[in-house]
């Protein structure tokens, strides 16, 4: 018998019954294999992404010999170009998978409805065959008889939009050196648990050449824009292909219809209209998808997303956003995975967490004016209790807020640093969201949380001496005092700019001392007083007025008569010493410093009595007795070194090493000179200018 059913009754015409005795041939036609071609276009315009075509070139070439298809799993945001790129690299193989070329869109009406895999096995079959009379019912008969149709030869499978990954394995061809590539907001990390060698490719923004290449392609000329209205443009989408895509048609546009395209730039510039200035008539506008994903998160990751728009910037750390999701009652980490999972939220380094500029846009617009006030409240507090939390741990001054009124080191999200370096660290990467927060705050008419956050900061500014920033927090502060029923606020405000400009060497110092001076002594507040008469005193001495210096010191220090004050009697006593020191005084300076340093101890304050004891070592050696100072420099660097103080570090080792060098050790010293250059370099002082000086660089 040869191949089928080929069972024949030949030889003549009979009527009636008929029996075979032998061999019935029935002939049928076996089915065809079709080979479709499925997929659409290549995007004809299309920028950057050579470093991912380059991974997923070195992955296609080691096709050979794997006993499972290759799944590349393209995430990215919504209008990152997750299909574009699939389509641009999959079109570049097209002629080496004869398998047939296949494709499905797995979410077509949004994510919270995704498609079922059998429906697009069901399609794929279809091209795949042109017989549909042996087609299985069943999902698993299916998804093998789909495998059996794409055995032989090796294809391309395009499965775009995937939520799940669920919706996925069902459609894995047959032959081994096929390739399927996802695209999806999620890394769907449940396939590559059960596929172990799939590739994932994480789409990043647009670099600004590749964004200025693709803004100027689609707006058909390449001086729509000057660079500065371009740099606009570009900034306002980071990156976002969809935006820029949009931003060039309507440049194009503009110009086309006589008005000038600057307009454009003028309206992405502003966070107001960035949104409206990319929507179109299109449900692949900016908005638009936007508003898709949006409503595709389920309850509790939605409410976060809209409070995450009100934080001032688009970072933040990832305990603040599970404390937001605490406050909304939501399952906190849940819904931060979730949005990260959606491509909403993205990892920023350790313990950090970006959104998008323009899903951090999205975001604030789509939250009520109540979601967004309670939110702003939140953040206001949270960052307030976290620099109190720092603050506690840098120094022990006496401070006015009413978080400094009972003791404890708890930052808000229940986590106690474990000392000062750790916590002014914590703080480091928060920097520019603490101004801004003091912005937001002031501007909401949080006035008494924004002068107690900008007392609450001074450690770590001071610390790592960012005066711009510092004084720029300061003026919020004290702004925000006066608008307080508060003097004494006020005079505290007055203070804290003065403190800061002194730091900076900022002649507005002593004006703002004044007023603190003024302001404290009709509140008959002594502390502040004392505080106001020491920070002119200090300006004295840096104006090489030791005289002045030391009456000044000595009026604080009345000030203090009956006041239980330790750290600001000990504070006076060290100025006083530096004050002889200046005179030449040099015995009854060293006694003085000696004296601070021990109280400093007795504190405990590690910070000022490394200050006492380096201050002590410079007495030394202006009174030609720098054997002297060697201990107490060692004593010095040691404490400073827990303190977070790259600055005074600095100065310790600088003074060491001139020690050093003094007495023959040249190595040591430019060791240490060259550790203060590089501590000095840290927080951007000229000083470390000198210490290269020193080393003959």
């Amino acid at each position: 018998m040869g191949d089928g059913n080929d069972n024949t009754i030949g030889g003549g015409t009979f009527h009636g019954t008929v029996v075979q005795a032998r061999n019935v041939h029935y002939h049928s036609t076996a089915p065809t294999r079709r080979a479709p071609r499925l997929l659409d276009a290549a995007p004809e315009v299309f920028v950057d992404r050579d470093p991912v075509f380059e991974i997923l070139a070195r992955a296609a070439a080691e096709r050979a010999g794997r006993t499972a298809p290759l799944v590349v799993v393209v995430t990215g945001l919504p209008g990152m170009g997750k299909t574009a790129t699939a389509l641009r690299w999959l079109h570049q193989l097209a002629a080496d998978f004869p398998g047939g070329h296949l494709q499905a869109d797995m979410s077509p009406q949004g994510p919270l409805r995704p498609r079922d895999p059998v429906a697009v096995l069901e399609g794929f079959v279809r091209e795949l065959s042109d017989r549909q009379d042996d087609r299985p019912a069943g999902p698993d008969e299916l998804a093998a008889h789909y495998r059996s149709l794409t055995a032989d030869a090796p294809a391309l499978v395009l499965l775009d939009n995937v939520v799940t990954a669920g919706q996925v394995r069902p459609l894995l061809p047959g032959h081994p050196e096929s390739v399927v590539v996802v695209t999806s907001r999620s890394p769907l990390t449940g396939l590559r648990a059960s596929h172990p060698r799939t590739l994932a490719v994480p789409l990043r923004a647009l670099d600004a050449a590749a964004g200025a290449d693709l803004f100027h392609t689609v707006a058909g000329r390449p001086d729509v824009l000057d660079r500065p209205a371009l740099e606009d443009v570009l900034s306002a989408c980071a990156g976002l292909p969809l935006a820029v895509r949009i931003a060039g048609a309507r440049a194009g546009e503009l110009l086309d219809s006589g008005e000038d395209p600057a307009v454009l730039a003028r309206e992405l510039i502003d966070r107001r209209t960035r949104l409206e200035a990319l929507a179109v008539p299109d449900d692949l506008s900016v908005p638009q998808v936007f508003d898709a994903a949006h409503a595709s998160l389920p309850e509790g990751a939605a409410a976060l997303y809209r409070a995450l728009g009100a934080h001032p910037t688009p970072e933040f750390s990832r305990e603040l956003a599970r404390r937001v999701a605490d406050a909304l009652d939501a399952d906190a980490e849940t819904d931060v995975r979730t949005l990260v999972r959606e491509g909403l939220l993205e990892p920023a380094g350790t313990g950090r967490l970006r959104m998008h500029r323009l899903v951090h846009d999205h975001a604030r617009a789509a939250a009520t004016s109540a979601e967004t006030e309670a939110a702003v409240g939140r953040y206001a507090d949270w960052y307030l209790r976290r620099a109190a939390a720092v603050e506690r741990l840098t120094s022990s001054r006496w401070r006015y807020g009413p978080l400094f009124a009972g003791p404890g080191s708890d930052d808000g999200a229940g986590h106690a640093f474990r000392d000062a370096e750790e916590a002014l660290d914590a703080l480091e990467a928060d920097r520019a969201n603490l101004v801004a927060v003091a912005e937001l705050a002031h501007g909401t008419h949080r006035y008494a949380q924004t002068w107690q956050l900008c007392e609450a900061l001074r450690g770590f500014f001071f610390r790592r001496k960012y005066h711009a920033d510092w004084i720029a927090v300061c003026r919020l502060g004290l702004a925000a005092a006066e608008r307080c029923d508060d003097p004494l606020a006020v005079s505290r405000m007055h203070l804290e700019l003065a403190f800061a400009c002194t730091d900076a060497r900022d002649e507005r110092a002593a004006e703002h001392y004044r007023h603190s001076l003024r302001l404290a002594s009709a509140a008959g507040h002594a502390r502040t007083v004392s505080s106001a008469l020491e920070g002119l005193g200090l300006l004295a001495l840096a104006a090489d007025d030791p005289a002045a210096a030391a009456e000044h010191f000595g009026r604080a220090v009345d000030a203090l008569d009956g006041i239980d004050h330790p750290r600001g009697r000990a504070l006076l006593t060290l100025h006083l010493g530096r004050a002889l020191a200046a005179e030449r005084r040099h015995e009854e300076a060293a006694s003085l410093l000696l004296r601070a340093r021990d109280l400093f101890a007795a504190l405990p304050d590690p910070f000022n009595e490394a200050k006492a004891l380096w201050h002590y070592a410079h007495a030394r050696v202006r009174a030609d007795r720098s054997d002297e100072a060697v201990a107490p420099l060692n004593e010095a660097a040691g404490l400073m070194q827990t303190c977070g103080a790259p600055e005074e570090q600095a100065g310790i080792l600088l003074l060491r090493g001139d020690v050093a060098a003094g007495r023959g050790e040249r190595e040591a010293a430019e060791a240490d000179w060259r550790t203060a250059a590089e501590l000095y370099d840290r927080v951007g002082s000229p000083l470390a200018r000198t210490a290269r000086e020193r080393l003959g660089g």
